[in-house]
């Protein structure tokens, strides 16, 4: 039977054709209005422009991408989706390249510049800072390029003889790359080791084998420099590190650096809301939340109902509120089928009642509204990670490993798209965990145990609009914190690899350095639809061993621009993405 129904899941999707959609929207510079958008189609070259009120609409088929150009801002270009019909766009202002002018050298280069030249110029490397550039550092930066290290035997090599002062050697029984100043050499002195920055992420230690054939720019930063800029972890000096892949995966006793605590980021007192103020809620809610009673709450729910019985979020926060806030199942059970109905078509709303039912452990519904989502959009690798997950939920693993099987078969014959940035490492954790937990249930020989170090937690966020920019803010026991920022502009590339492999998720693995409460915070700025959006979190404490448990949270975001307390939680952790 289940043969039957993957079978059947195939044909729905390597058949589909989708029709075209009319797609509308208002295109600003963040406040005002644009006129004289130019606003195309690329798969069918079909143009339109902006009005005097920066209103535009345009054809467009799923999958199609329409791109929005206007003189002196960065061109947008977005991926069109099953449900999208409004796109609002802000435009950013861009720095333009100049033309026979020369610059100064003191003048220095923004980071978006240096990111646009980043592939072209080998004088530029990245960092945990952000992009360098040798020319306009405020400290010596030799950069060592491609065509150098592509001729270099071994890793070491590569630093030996090319920095003033400095040794390197490959520890022939660890694997492990060795890099010291000569000047505090010292055997006895941990200290005196360098770390490294790779692609963005600081590791105390990297495997020579992990690295070779993989480094595409490498530089050194000398202890003084490195401690003003990375604290006392830099008192070795600090090797900066590109790879090719932009990605490197730590492994035993290698384990990324505390993002917060490399900076000065402290949260200040009044900058995180403990909660959304009242008055920033839809009426409907608002007026729920004060009534006095249960009565009084569905006489004001019958009377809404008037006005915005087909409104999907009304009937969700309708729902949540009845079921969680005054425990009547039954009234909820009603706004829920309503619910279904009026949403029985679209994929973003139904996920985010099945986040809501997650939370509530009401794990049988949750599953029934995944597989609605499923052959809504059966070439998401986010449906095939959500059923499995919720076949999970159900103690049904056997069923999670057929669904993992299976895309891992359509990616192998082209008919599903290959990950070239994150969700592969995300979805290759999720099958490990499913088999390092449920191996005599599958049956699975043991294994060897790899070298992956181990964590404490991990936190998964999910969020059922693709469209959706937010900020994640980590704040460590110190008060110190890290964000990571959703955002087009911050991170165009990946939401760019989220849309077109159609997953909407990140992980952050946590371990046991700096015990203490933590605090997670989250700033919602938006999707193209000026609607909400819902943010999913799973919590997994004592990851990857028997002890395993998780809790679900989500949460709606839908104020914008502020810092809003999400939750917290006591655990000996420090962050890391990926």
């Amino acid at each position: 039977m289940r043969l039957l129904y993957f079978t059947g899941v195939f044909i729905l999707f390597s058949g589909m054709a989708y029709g075209q959609n009319q797609i509308k929207g208002r295109v600003t510079d963040g406040k005002l209005a644009l006129s004289n958008v130019q606003i195309t189609n690329l798969a069918t070259g079909c143009k339109t422009a902006s009005d005097a009120e920066g209103q535009y609409r345009i054809m467009a088929k799923t999958r199609e991408e329409i791109q929005y150009t206007y003189m002196g801002m960065d061109t947008v270009t977005i991926i069109v989706e099953d449900i999208t019909r409004i796109l609002n766009i802000a435009m950013q202002p861009r720095i333009e390249a100049l033309d026979e002018v020369v610059v100064s050298k003191s003048i220095l280069k923004g980071q978006k510049e240096m990111e646009l030249e980043y592939n072209s110029s080998p004088k530029i490397i990245k960092s945990s800072f952000g992009y360098m550039d040798q020319e306009t550092s405020s400290f010596p930066l030799r950069i060592i390029g491609e065509d150098e290290i592509d001729r270099a035997p071994n890793l070491n090599s590569l630093i030996v003889g090319r920095f003033a002062g400095v040794n390197a050697f490959c520890n022939l029984t660890t694997d492990e790359l060795i890099v010291k100043m000569r000047s505090i050499q010292s055997v006895s002195s941990h200290k005196s080791i360098a770390v490294f920055d790779v692609d963005g992420v600081v590791l105390t230690k990297v495997n020579c084998s992990q690295l070779l054939g993989n480094v595409k720019r490498i530089a050194f930063i000398s202890s003084l420099t490195a401690t003003s800029l990375y604290g006392t972890l830099g008192v070795g000096g600090v090797v900066l590190i590109n790879t090719k892949t932009g990605t490197v995966t730590p492994r035993e006793n290698n384990k990324p650096f505390d993002q917060a605590r490399l900076r000065n980021n402290f949260v200040k007192e009044g900058q995180v809301k403990e909660r959304i103020d009242a008055q920033t809620l839809p009426v409907y809610l608002e007026r729920l939340y004060q009534s006095e009673s249960a009565a009084t709450a569905k006489n004001i729910y019958s009377k809404m109902k008037g006005t915005y019985g087909n409104h999907p979020y009304f009937l969700l926060d309708s729902y949540t509120y009845f079921y969680e806030e005054r425990g009547e199942e039954d009234f909820a059970e009603e706004i829920l089928e309503r619910f279904i109905n009026v949403t029985d078509k679209n994929p973003v709303m139904l996920k985010a009642l099945a986040y809501t039912l997650e939370s509530e452990e009401r794990y049988e519904k949750a599953h029934e509204i995944y597989k609605k989502v499923y052959s809504l959009r059966p070439d998401y690798a986010q449906s095939f990670i959500d059923m499995a997950n919720s076949y999970r939920n159900l103690d049904q693993p056997k069923s999670a490993t057929t669904l993992y099987a299976r895309h891992a078969y359509l990616q192998d014959e082209g008919m599903l798209p290959v990950d070239s940035m994150e969700l592969g490492m995300i979805m290759k954790r999720e099958i490990k965990n499913l088999f390092t937990l449920e191996n005599s249930t599958l049956k699975i020989k043991d294994r060897k145990k790899d070298k992956e170090a181990k964590y404490a937690a991990r936190l998964v966020f999910e969020w059922n609009d693709s469209e959706a920019e937010f900020d994640l803010q980590f704040v460590n026991p110190s008060n110190q914190y890290f964000n990571w920022k959703h955002t087009l502009a911050e991170m165009p590339e990946r939401i760019r690899s989220e849309k077109k492999l159609g997953y909407s998720m990140a992980d952050f693995l946590l371990d046991d350095e700096l015990p203490g409460i933590w605090r997670i915070n989250a700033t919602y700025h938006g999707n193209k639809q000026l609607t909400p959006s819902y943010l999913k979190v799973t919590i997994y404490r004592n990851y990857g061993s028997k002890l395993q448990s998780k809790e679900i949270k989500v949460y709606r975001l839908g104020t914008k621009g502020a810092n809003q307390h999400l939750f917290d939680f006591t655990f000996p952790i420090n962050v890391v993405n990926n």
